[in-house]
């Protein structure tokens, strides 16, 4: 069982408090059992299963928002969302049903995106590379329909700068999303972080960090969940290759 069925339908019903929380809450409903576990906002560590938690709900929740951006969401929207999750991040029909209870309490709420991305940033303050994660998948999302809307578009950079994201971490996130969808060599030195005037050396350890950060193990032990593992082998070829086409273009 996933982190979806597992953690937020699986009976160990944790509480976050706040937009999170009360809209976990709303979700659910009756499934939510167990005994309820208060999740501080600031705090210098998180168990695996709280850091998997925060970032399921972050992805389900602001997906949500980024589907109506563009003043409605359609039966087709919420079949692509759900085929995202089956295909791209690998996710069981239990999980996805569970998902999809969050994904619909968010769409339906009068909660503000601001609301959730305050409490998202405030909650994964020590995990600036899970911020970036969210707003990457949030790009597959959105063209998982097969188009880019502006609209949605719009609505990430918004996104990314409210959780605290830079305009070049917005623009990277970007390029990581369309190394699968054909990238220019501009688009590499995006995906590595770093721009064209960087030095070879600057190049060589954007790579190795971002290699080292994106290992499985690290990424478990900072709480991505294997059902995103899926994500985390695209977002690995993307960086590999990146690197390739950088190395390539300076002969190194």
């Amino acid at each position: 069982m996933g982190i979806f069925g597992g953690v937020i339908g699986g009976g160990i019903g944790m509480m976050l408090g706040g937009p999170l929380g009360a809209m976990l809450g709303a979700a659910m409903g009756s499934s939510m059992s167990g005994t309820a576990t208060q999740i501080p906002l600031q705090t210098a560590t998180r168990s695996t299963q709280e850091l998997q938690l925060i970032f399921a709900l972050a992805l389900t929740s602001l997906a949500a928002k980024v589907a109506k951006a563009d003043g409605k969401v359609t039966k087709e929207e919420i079949q692509t969302f759900d085929h995202f999750l089956s295909t791209a991040l690998g996710l069981s029909k239990e999980d996805r049903a569970a998902a999809s209870k969050v994904f619909n309490e968010a769409r339906d709420s009068s909660t503000p995106t601001s609301e959730y991305t305050i409490q998202i940033r405030q909650l994964l303050a020590t995990q600036p590379d899970r911020l970036r994660d969210i707003v990457t998948l949030l790009c597959a999302i959105a063209f998982a329909d097969g188009e880019f809307h502006p609209a949605e578009e719009h609505i990430i950079r918004e996104i990314s700068g409210e959780l605290g994201l830079s305009e070049n971490d917005f623009q990277s996130c970007k390029a990581t999303f369309r190394a699968t969808h054909g990238s220019t060599t501009e688009d590499a030195y995006e995906v590595l972080g770093v721009p064209r005037t960087a030095t070879d050396a600057e190049v060589k350890a954007a790579h190795r960090r971002l290699a080292k950060d994106y290992h499985p193990d690290i990424l478990r032990s900072k709480g991505l969940a294997d059902d995103f593992q899926e994500f985390a082998r695209q977002k690995m070829t993307a960086i590999n290759e990146a690197w390739e086409t950088v190395k390539n273009e300076r002969s190194l």
